[in-house]
Order: C-alpha cells, then sequence, then structure tokens
C-alpha cells in the first residue's frame, strides 16, 4: 500500500468533494457505515457499492489507487464467509459489506487530509490516543522513506534477486531489523522533542471550513437517505422489500452518468 499516493491524493485534489468540510465526510462515512451494518439486502448493499464508485469516479478520483485497496479486505471476508456462511447469499453479503465499507473509508481518506480527519476523531478520544493517532501517521512517511532507502540499498549490494536469493532475503532481514530499531529510536526521539517544546497531552489541530456548502448537504442528505431506506426495508420486508431493486437501478444508472462525465472529461 502506498501510503504517499494516498496522501497526495488528500492534498493535492480540487474536485468538489475535497474542497467540502471535514465533519460533513466523516458524518456521511458514519451514515453508510451504518447502512452496510444494519442491512441484509444485496440490492441495498450494491446500491451503496455503486453510489460511491459514482462519487469517486464523478469527483476525478484514482480508482486504479482505490479498488485494490478495497478489494483487499475481500480475501479475508472470503475466507471468514467460506467458513461460517450457511447459504451463498450469506456469503456474497458479508464480501459485500467488507468491499463496501472498505471503499468508503477509501473514498474519505483519498479526498480528506488526514489531521482533518484526526482532528474530528481527536474530540471523541482520549487526548494521549488522539495524539498518538496523529503522530503515528507522520512516522509512516518517515519510516516508508527509510524502507526505500533500504531496498535500494539491498538491490545495488547483493547483486540480488535472480543469482543470490538466499544472500537477499538474508540482507532483506536484517534490513528490516534495522528498521524496527529505527522506528524505536524515532518514536523516542519525537516524544523528546514534544516534551522539550511543551507538550501537556494535547495536540491541536484547526479545522478548514468548507468551501462548498451544497456539497456539504448533498453528502449528509445523500447517507441519511440510504441509511433511511435501509431502515425501512429492514423493518418491513413483506411490503417494501421487493422494491429494493429501483434503488440498484438508480445507483447502476448514477454510476455510468458519473462514469460518462469523467470519460468526456478526460
Amino acid at each position: 500500500m502506498d501510503i504517499t499516493a494516498v496522501d497526495r491524493a488528500a492534498v493535492l485534489g480540487t474536485s468538489r468533494l475535497h474542497v467540502t468540510s471535514a465533519r460533513a465526510k466523516v458524518i456521511a462515512f458514519t451514515l453508510v457505515l451504518a447502512t452496510v451494518v444494519v442491512t441484509n439486502d444485496v440490492l441495498v448493499l450494491l446500491s451503496a457499492l455503486l453510489l460511491l464508485l459514482a462519487l469517486a469516479a464523478g469527483m476525478g478520483m484514482p480508482l486504479r489507487h482505490m479498488l485494490p485497496l478495497a478489494l483487499y479486505p475481500a480475501v479475508f471476508a472470503a475466507v471468514f464467509a467460506f467458513a461460517s456462511a450457511p447459504s451463498v447469499l450469506s456469503a456474497v453479503l458479508i464480501v459485500g459489506k467488507a468491499v463496501t465499507a472498505a471503499l468508503g473509508s477509501i473514498v474519505l481518506m483519498f479526498s480528506t487530509p488526514y489531521p482533518q480527519v484526526f482532528a474530528i476523531i481527536q474530540r471523541f478520544v482520549p487526548g494521549i490516543v488522539g495524539d498518538a493517532l496523529l503522530m503515528t501517521y507522520r512516522s509512516l512517511f518517515l519510516l516508508a522513506e527509510k524502507l526505500t532507502n533500504l531496498s535500494t540499498a539491498i538491490k545495488l549490494r547483493a547483486g540480488l534477486a535472480g543469482r543470490q536469493p538466499v544472500r537477499a532475503v538474508g540482507a532483506t532481514t536484517r534490513a528490516l531489523g534495522g528498521l524496527v530499531l529505527y522506528s524505536l529510536d524515532l518514536s523516542q526521539r519525537e516524544y523528546d522533542v514534544l516534551r522539550l517544546r511543551g507538550y501537556e497531552g494535547r495536540l491541536r489541530v484547526r479545522t478548514i471550513p468548507s468551501a462548498d456548502g451544497a456539497m456539504d448537504r448533498a453528502l449528509l442528505l445523500g447517507g441519511g437517505g440510504l441509511l433511511s431506506l435501509t431502515i425501512i426495508l429492514r423493518t418491513a420486508p413483506d411490503v417494501v422489500g421487493a422494491y429494493s431493486w429501483i434503488l440498484a437501478a438508480i445507483s447502476l444508472l448514477t454510476l455510468v452518468a458519473a462514469a460518462t462525465v469523467r470519460w468526456r472529461k478526460s
């Protein structure tokens, strides 16, 4: 997983989704996640997945980076479904829930700089936990750069992969061990720097106001509407369950329209 690609997409993106409020996006994601948890209808789950894809496509987000990340949880969900699902439909529902929830979080992270997401989370968790999340994110970039340098050094020194695989494995193991020690030293140095600068148990992050109120309202309305329909379908399946295909059809048309707009712009 290329963490730097996620951060570049979030920070350098210029779509309407990028300039909306982080609070609105987090609330909308929470509503979508609640929909995924509540629903037991495959068509409703498919609708949520198609709408997320339409949102990402319509906003010009890098789908070639996003889709592989969204499919990672499907592997583990498939193993769980194979072991415990009583039917094929239940297995599809388990895998679909994992992929849809993952795609929702990926859309959020690809459109919102992490410090802004952290600023929302910080209000609901203990101070030390929130600060640890922020500093961990910063450290990941430092460790990613260090790992890249180590990988280059291994290739240059070992000669490697094809001719001396045993030596390559040994060099890689030693490099990873050095990376672990470097991460421990990095955490200690960061803590020392914070204490020297007067850290008192809380890092403050300023939230950026929304530049597109209409998009904020659209996200909240879409997430709230999807959850409301899901609850209605769950509580009265005999009355409205037969019409869930309409929601899936609308979602598919929305995806086709978004893909068409993206194709014309490119």
